[in-house]
């Protein structure tokens, strides 16, 4: 499989940060919230379809963080959908020194992470 778009999402306690880049325009994203539920998931799934994205041409990627994370893997797991978790630290170290830090900002670079390192892992 061949992803098409990639999908980084910050995840927390009570939030869902996710940002879609495209594999033909990298440096071009789109971004919303959605709540850490299983309704906030099945919003993005639609949120997704708006944009004229299938399922399958999603690669998500993700930093691990713990329960939280626990849910949208249960999610995209059920949906047969691509997913990733990369240790918190490998993302630091990967993506070097960085400054400025949000929720979104962090969906953004996860989408870019994805970008430059999922398709080989996909």
């Amino acid at each position: 499989m061949k992803a098409s778009y990639f999908v980084g999402v910050d995840v927390s306690k009570a939030t869902l940060d996710v940002a879609l880049c495209q594999k033909d325009s990298p440096d071009s994203f789109a971004h919303k919230q959605f709540a850490n539920t299983t309704t906030g998931c099945k919003q993005l799934l639609i949120w997704l379809k708006k944009q004229k994205v299938t399922e399958e041409e999603c690669f998500f990627v993700m930093e691990h963080t713990g329960w939280y994370t626990l849910l949208l893997c249960c999610f995209l797991q059920e949906k047969e959908m691509a997913f990733k978790l990369y240790s918190p630290l490998h993302l630091k170290r990967s993506l070097g020194l960085i400054r400025g830090k949000n929720d979104k900002i962090d969906a953004k670079r996860l989408a870019h992470f994805a970008f430059l390192h999922g398709m080989n892992c996909v």
